[in-house]
C-alpha cells in the first residue's frame, strides 16, 4: 500500500541575494548614495575645471604683463640712454658757448678801443687783469690824448676811466707824449655792446683828429 505524506516538511527559504534582496527601501538608499557620490565628483570636476581655466589665465595675464615689463624696461634704457647723449651735447654746448664768451670779450675789447683811437695817437701795451684795462701809448700832442680819453669814456660798458700820466718825451726832431690811463671794462661777458650815439667826427664814430700844436 502506497502511502502518501501530504505533510511535507517545511523547507527554508533562502534569502535572495543582490538589489532583490533589500526591497524596495534598500534600493532607494542605494541610489540615493551612488547619485551622492556621482553629484560629488560632478561638483569636484566643475571646480577644478574652474580652477583650471582660472589658473590658465592669470598664467596668460602674468605672461602679457612680463612683455610689457620687458617692453617699457627697453624704452626706460631708450630714455636713459637720450638723457645721457642730452647731457652730454648740453655740456659741449656749453664749452663752446664758454670758449666762444671768453674770446669774444677780448674781441670786443679791441674794437671797441681801435673805434676810439684818435689821429696823431697810437698805443704800445694794452693789458687786461680781470675787468681793469691798462693802455700806454704815445701821441703828437696833449690834445690827441684828450680826445681819445673822452671816446673812451663815450662806450657804455668801459667805466671809471682815469687818465694816470702825461709826460713829454722827445723822440729825435719830434715831441711825443707819453701817457697812460686805465679803466674797467664792465660789460666783459655780454654778446653786444652799445655805445652812446652821436660821437663827435661823424656818423661812422671815428674819433675827431687833434690839431697839431702850434696851430
Amino acid at each position: 500500500m502506497i502511502k502518501i505524506n501530504l505533510l511535507s516538511e517545511a523547507k527554508p527559504t533562502k534569502k535572495k541575494r543582490g538589489v532583490s534582496a533589500l526591497g524596495g527601501a534598500g534600493r532607494l538608499n542605494l541610489f540615493l548614495i551612488l547619485g551622492g557620490l556621482v553629484l560629488g565628483l560632478l561638483v569636484v570636476g566643475v571646480q577644478w575645471w574652474v580652477e583650471s581655466s582660472r589658473l590658465k589665465e592669470q598664467e596668460e595675464k602674468n605672461r602679457l604683463a612680463q612683455q610689457e615689463v620687458t617692453r617699457l624696461e627697453a624704452v626706460l634704457k631708450e630714455v636713459a640712454d637720450f638723457e645721457d647723449k642730452k647731457a652730454k651735447l648740453q655740456k659741449k654746448v656749453d664749452l663752446i658757448n664758454s670758449l666762444k664768451a671768453s674770446q669774444r670779450g677780448p674781441v670786443r675789447l679791441m674794437d671797441e678801443v681801435s673805434s676810439a683811437l684818435p689821429d696823431l695817437l697810437w698805443l704800445e701795451r694794452m693789458e687786461l687783469k680781470g675787468n681793469q684795462i691798462a693802455i700806454d701809448g704815445k701821441a703828437l700832442n696833449p690834445p690827441a690824448v684828450a680826445n681819445f680819453f673822452t671816446n673812451l669814456k663815450l662806450v657804455q660798458a668801459f667805466q671809471e676811466p682815469k687818465l694816470t700820466v702825461l709826460s713829454a718825451a722827445t723822440a729825435g726832431a719830434a715831441n711825443l707824449y707819453n701817457f697812460k690811463l686805465s679803466f674797467v671794462f664792465a660789460d666783459l661777458d655780454r654778446t653786444q655792446f652799445e655805445t652812446a650815439k652821436g660821437k663827435p667826427g661823424g656818423v661812422d664814430g671815428s674819433a675827431p683828429v687833434a690839431p697839431a700844436a702850434g696851430n
